[in-house]
Formats: structure tokens, C-alpha cells, sequence
């Protein structure tokens, strides 16, 4: 009877402890159920897609428009290629999908990477100022000058050259001429840039880039390269007007005059503001056929 008893009241004890236990249980389950109902917020995306970028005015998108995507002017209209033209602005929207290529301008430092296999690192990097950026298409090349020791080196690259590994702007800036060859003759601080020069932040796309409008001097006339007094129309930041006299300044004003007639020559107006509209349209419709393209080779070859 003790036996029985006792398993009879040890019974009892682990039924109201399993109650008990429930009891405390149960706020646990209504909260699990509760926090099963809560929705962790979409973290919000901080990168822009490219049509969310804005740009200001005078910087285009690359993808669409630059201005090597401009064909140079022939005369008549029916000689140009026009399907030339358009295989290769195709080619170099492929190349900027495949490879970076910022945005700069004549007069910013630039510092490019390419490969040579007769170098330590199978590689070498040269930055200097740019000089020119001209040519059409795959053919367009821009120059970079340094002065290092004293000596000018001048080097030219193809912009779309498969060899370009790698192209960094360390200083984006804008001049009011596009040609700035005449800073061979010019004092050689303006082209005379560090090799370990570290980039500057490049402003965001909406600003406007001021153009830089300071004089450059140049060096004594008898060593200069070009007649630049006798060029229509005359260089903007180039100052050459402190070497002559005035009887020469006078000369080179009448020259000026003699050749003024070529703004008021048509054939050498080369409005594009049309052209511009329909290349935007062409390269927006080569964008999608490469996407296109690209998403069904993926697809067979997985």
C-alpha cells in the first residue's frame, strides 16, 4: 500500500509539473507565432543604374554619345559609308561594355596602363597632360606628354587599343582649346606631372566642368613649332602676343582678317545637332541588340 501510494502522489507531481511547463510555454509559442509574421525591410539599392544618372550639360553619356561617334565631314553627303560608320560605333560600344573608358578632355592627366611583354611586370604606365583627342571610331587616339628630367616625352595611344589594360584620370579637366600641341613651346611646369601622382575626386556627372581659361605663355617665337599668330582662329589659352612688336601684331591682326572669311563659309559648317539625335537613337537600339546577343549566348552555353 506504501508502494502504491507513493507512485500515486508521484503521478500527481509530474502531471502539474507538465502543466506547469505548459503554462510556461505557451507565451513562447504566441511570440514565435507573432515574430513569424514580421517582414525584414528590402535594403535600398545606393548604386544608380545609367538611367538614373544624369549628366550635365556638355557631358554625354558614353555609352551613347561621344565624340568619336561623329563621322568627319565629307562633301557630298551620298559619299559618306554610312554602314561603315555604323559597324564601327557598334565595335566601340562593344569595347566600352567589355573595358572602362572614362571621361576627359585636352588638358586633363590621364595615366594609362598597357601591356608590353618586354617590360619587368609584363606591363608599363605612363601619365601626362592630354594633348589631343581626334579620329573617328576605332581609329580615334589621344596624346599624353610629360616632362621627365628636363626631356618632353610624348606617347600616343589608340583609345579602343586592345592593348590599354587599364586607363585612370587623375585630374579631369576642361580647356577652351581642343588642341593643346602649342604646350611644346610653353613653359614645361604645365606638362610636368609626378609618375606617382594619386587621383583627385572626379566631379559627379550632374555638375557643369568649368573650362579652364588661363593664358599659357609661351617661350621665345624663333623656337616655336607652329606660327601660331597666323592660325584662324587663333588659339584661346595660348599668350603670344607679349613676344611681338607692334608693327608684328598689327601684321598678324591683318592676316587674322584676310582668313576671317572661313566662319562665313558653309561648306565648313558642321552642324551635328541632328546627327547627334539620330546616333543617340542607333547606339540606345546597338545597347539592347549586344544585351540581346550576350543573354543568349549565355544561355546556350550553359
Amino acid at each position: 500500500m506504501m508502494n502504491k501510494s507513493w507512485l500515486f502522489s508521484l503521478s500527481r507531481w509530474t502531471q502539474s509539473l507538465s502543466k506547469e511547463a505548459k503554462c510556461a510555454r505557451a507565451p513562447i509559442l504566441h511570440l514565435s507565432k507573432r515574430s513569424s509574421a514580421f517582414k525584414a525591410p528590402t535594403r535600398p539599392d545606393l548604386k544608380t543604374t545609367e538611367s538614373e544618372t544624369t549628366y550635365a550639360k556638355g557631358r554625354e553619356n558614353p555609352m551613347l554619345f561621344c565624340e568619336e561617334y561623329i563621322p568627319p565631314q565629307v562633301q557630298p553627303d551620298w559619299h559618306r559609308n554610312k554602314l561603315k560608320y555604323r559597324l564601327e560605333r557598334m565595335d566601340c560600344l562593344r569595347r566600352r561594355k567589355a573595358f572602362n573608358i572614362p571621361e576627359f578632355y585636352p588638358g586633363s592627366i590621364v595615366a594609362v596602363t598597357v601591356a608590353d611583354k618586354h617590360a619587368p611586370g609584363k606591363s608599363i604606365r605612363f601619365n601626362g597632360r592630354v594633348l589631343y583627342k581626334d579620329g573617328f571610331g576605332l581609329g580615334c587616339k589621344f596624346a599624353l606628354r610629360n616632362v621627365i628630367d628636363g626631356e618632353g616625352i610624348e606617347v600616343v595611344y589608340h583609345l579602343y587599343g586592345p592593348y590599354i589594360q587599364k586607363m585612370e584620370v587623375l585630374h579631369l579637366e576642361k580647356w577652351v582649346d581642343t588642341d593643346l600641341r602649342y604646350l611644346r613651346d610653353a613653359d614645361p611646369s604645365y606638362c610636368t606631372i609626378d609618375p606617382d601622382m594619386q587621383p583627385k575626386a572626379l566631379p559627379p556627372t550632374s555638375v557643369e566642368l568649368e573650362l579652364f581659361r588661363e593664358r599659357v605663355k609661351l617661350n621665345k617665337s624663333p623656337r616655336w613649332q607652329f606660327q601660331y599668330q597666323k592660325h584662324w582662329p587663333p588659339p584661346y589659352n595660348a599668350d603670344f602676343q607679349s613676344h611681338f612688336l607692334e608693327d608684328e601684331l598689327i601684321e598678324s591682326e591683318r592676316f587674322s582678317a584676310m582668313e576671317s572669311w572661313r566662319k562665313y563659309d558653309i561648306c565648313r559648317h558642321y552642324d551635328v545637332t541632328e546627327m547627334k539625335e539620330e546616333i543617340v537613337a542607333e547606339m540606345k537600339a546597338n545597347k539592347s541588340r549586344i544585351e540581346k546577343a550576350d543573354s543568349t549566348l549565355k544561355q546556350e552555353t550553359s
